[in-house]
């Protein structure tokens, strides 16, 4: 519609008015459903007149009535609206109900969410999941119905829910602890490996919070990537500084080992992250309930503490 034609149009609010008013054969009636005067609707409906250049009413003592031209105007108006109403309404509802699209950090993604999917699949096979890893903070103006962050939890416009703790824990391949156990002179004799992703010099504040001296440390190598200082743990010749979340599972299958007891936690936690009439979307209420359930059975109570479940 060019800008010629919608300026031939009468304003929205006289239509409206009008259309109350001819529903209910009353000003008063249509004044008490918009929450305005009686006077106000009425020079609504005289504004629309004097824009159409028509009579659209016949005000009698006690009622009003529509005119002939009342009469043809109404089912066009009140098609118009119904229209606005679906358009507006399609908006708000699901665009695409049996596809849930979760944006994820690419660590998390790949060392826990995505081999775990296939849970989610089973009890939920009317959904088609959509992975997509990724550092970017979602602003939810294209498809994503949820996302999991690892942050403050601080995202303007959004309902943050916490889920979990993380702490930096020392591990490395079982092979490279001496016979006579680990301790921190011989940490000083191997090649350190951190991951500075989210935390600065995480290496030094591990040391330093046990209070020992950081003289005589060896950080060999300095990434930016979780998944990448992993990897390099697990194939021998580094002590990793990694997230506990990430390592639990090369752990528990004893690829990994946890070097010394100290944890160093981490000041950001991980937040499932939605504006929130997403989070009232069928599907999302689905993968939250299913994600809170495998964390519980997956993760250490002293990570979690979910609210409300």
């Amino acid at each position: 519609m060019s800008d010629s034609q919608f300026s031939r149009l009468p304003p929205l609010n006289t239509l409206r008015c009008f259309t109350l008013a001819a529903e209910h054969l009353s000003f008063k009636a249509a004044a008490q459903a918009l929450f305005v005067t009686q006077a106000a609707v009425s020079h609504q409906i005289r504004t629309l007149e004097d824009h159409l250049g028509v009579k659209l009413f016949e005000r009698l003592n006690r009622e009003v009535r529509l005119t002939p031209e009342g009469h043809a105007l109404l089912p066009y108006v009140q098609e118009a609206f119904a229209s606005l109403n679906t358009g507006v309404s399609r908006l708000r509802a699901d665009p695409n109900p049996d596809r849930l699209k979760v944006s994820v950090i690419p660590s998390f993604a790949s060392a826990w969410l995505a081999p775990r999917l296939g849970s989610f699949r089973q009890r939920q096979p009317q959904y088609r999941v959509v992975l997509n890893p990724t550092h970017d903070v979602d602003t939810f103006d294209g498809e994503t119905d949820v996302a999991l962050r690892f942050g403050s939890g601080r995202y303007p416009g959004l309902v943050s829910e916490w889920l979990m703790h993380d702490t930096l824990m020392a591990v490395c391949v079982p092979d490279m602890i001496p016979p006579e156990g680990a301790t921190i002179d011989w940490l000083r004799s191997v090649d350190l490996v951190e991951d500075l992703d989210y935390e600065p010099e995480p290496w030094g504040r591990w040391v330093q919070q046990q209070g020992h001296l950081w003289e005589g440390f060896n950080v060999a190598m300095t990434i930016e990537d979780s998944r990448m200082l992993i990897d390099i743990t697990l194939a021998g010749g580094f002590v990793g500084l990694a997230r506990k979340s990430l390592v639990q599972s090369h752990l528990l299958s004893g690829r990994l080992i946890k070097v010394f007891p100290f944890e160093l936690p981490m000041a950001f936690s991980y937040y499932l992250v939605a504006p929130e009439r997403y989070l009232k979307r069928p599907k999302v209420a689905a993968f939250r309930k299913w994600l809170i359930r495998e964390m519980q059975t997956t993760f250490l109570p002293e990570m979690w503490d979910f609210h409300g479940t």
